[in-house]
């Protein structure tokens, strides 16, 4: 029998594993979808296709993580299944490039499930608030875990939302309004990479904390 010990390394194998095969696959259709449409080098095109890199990029970091932040044994399936569901839902918003409407679409399911899974999660690190009392560094990190997944999870997530939901509607009424959207998107979708990234660097320190301490 493993010890716990292996059985938590195994649980993050798998999902670095996951991770990086789910998003493998959106960024192939991603590349496959941008090809032929980057030939006209029209900036709609260009925006959608830097956008969905960011969304690959940005799911990959929050994934990744959650996976060295709070995730352990006893493995949850359903926590993988979110991530075989948004993987789904990148790649469909990925073939609607030359359809601005239906991008825009896609987008809010994305940042739908993306949302509930973001709760779901929240009810894991609140599971495991006990693991985290030991010291000082420990509940540093919970406190940081746990804030960082309420302020993506309250701010980001309906942010992403309700602006794909907007940019839905004004390019339903209003067609040639697409590039602009399309570039608000991309802007938008920049700055949630660039909150990933402090919050990951972040991370890192408190977790290196942890294992001094």
């Amino acid at each position: 029998m493993h010890s716990r010990k292996e059985l938590h390394h195994i649980v993050l194998d798998v999902e670095l594993v996951l991770i990086s095969v789910v998003q493998g696959v959106a960024l192939t259709t991603l590349a496959t979808e941008a090809s032929p449409v980057l030939r006209s080098h029209q900036l709609l095109d260009y925006a959608f296709v830097g956008t969905g890199l960011l969304f690959v990029l940005s799911f990959w970091s929050v994934a990744l993580v959650h996976a060295i932040s709070f995730l352990a044994w006893p493995m949850d399936l359903v926590h993988y299944f979110f991530y075989f569901g948004v993987g789904l839902l990148e790649c469909l918003t990925f073939t609607r490039i030359e359809h601005p409407q239906d991008w825009f679409g896609f987008s809010i399911a994305c940042f739908v499930l993306s949302g509930l899974l973001y709760a779901y999660d929240d009810r894991l690190i609140r599971r495991r608030h006990a693991e985290f009392s030991h010291t000082a560094a420990h509940r540093a990190l919970y406190a940081h875990i746990r804030g960082g997944q309420r302020f993506e999870m309250l701010v980001l997530m309906p942010a992403g939302l309700l602006f794909s939901v907007a940019a839905w509607w004004q390019v339903r009424e209003h067609p040639a309004s697409a590039t602009a959207m399309a570039i608000a998107q991309f802007v938008l979708s920049a700055m949630f990479l660039a909150n990933f990234l402090r919050t990951f660097a972040r991370r890192q320190k408190l977790i290196t904390a942890c294992a001094a301490d």
